[in-house]
């Protein structure tokens, strides 16, 4: 499933223009990330490609088909965890499949005996912490039936070392999968660290100032951090985002 993004602008009123004419497309089981300051409109992005919002201006299409202010075509993991407390940690991942048609709890048995939270699965999100949190979110995203995965800032409010825990996590669960993933992030390391591509925005009004291709294979370990070649492409995104 392929999205595409084509000549995006979106304001809020007559003086707040917030996405100015944007670009951008996600192949199939590709990794791409957003990467931009604070505020800069990638976020009302994300609301615009799930449906929330409707574009003044451009198209957004999956696989040809335009769904501009359409619901219901992307899954989505957000900055926070949002599980349901009055829900068990089984019932909070198959909640996005409950919404298109029967949960298949088998199967998320399964993926939650794969990434060793399986003895959590009868808990509820307070017994958790913040890191297994984010892993029950992931799980449910993954598991929703939409094919295109949109992640904001996900990891924000985790330690550094929480953080690389689950952007490793992550990464062994996406390789298996290969769902198609756009992540939006304000952490150079993260989108390094963790994509096929990346489009560097401008403060607000968003525009893409640069796409950046992510030279190191995959899969990829915690060591290429204090690489040579990391730093200097750390270098480059930073430049390129100043």
């Amino acid at each position: 499933m392929t999205l595409q993004i084509k000549q995006l602008s979106k304001s809020f009123g007559t003086n707040n223009l917030v996405i100015d004419n944007v670009s951008l497309y996600v192949n199939e089981g590709e990794f791409v990330s957003i990467l931009g300051p604070s505020g800069s409109g990638k976020s009302t992005l994300f609301h615009l490609i799930g449906g929330l919002l409707k574009p003044d201006t451009g198209q957004i299409s999956l696989n040809g088909s335009l769904i501009n202010g359409k619901l219901g075509h992307v899954s989505f993991m957000p900055q926070e965890h949002s599980l349901l407390p009055w829900r068990n940690i089984l019932k909070n991942i198959v909640l996005s499949q409950e919404l298109k048609h029967k949960p298949d709890e088998k199967l998320a048995k399964e993926w939650l005996k794969r990434t060793g939270l399986i003895d959590y699965a009868k808990s509820y999100p307070h017994e958790l912490s913040g890191g297994m949190k984010q892993r029950v979110s992931f799980l449910r995203s993954l598991l929703a039936p939409q094919s295109i995965m949109c992640m904001d800032e996900p990891f924000s409010a985790l330690d550094e070392f929480t953080r690389l825990d689950m952007q490793q996590w992550l990464l062994s669960i996406w390789e298996e999968q290969r769902r198609s993933i756009l992540l939006v992030t304000h952490n150079i390391d993260e989108a390094l660290f963790m994509s096929d591509r990346i489009y560097i925005f401008s403060n607000k009004p968003a525009k893409i100032k640069e796409e950046i291709i992510v030279p190191f294979p995959r899969p990829r370990k915690k060591e290429l951090l204090l690489s040579d070649e990391f730093t200097a492409w750390k270098r480059k995104v930073y430049q390129a985002l100043e």
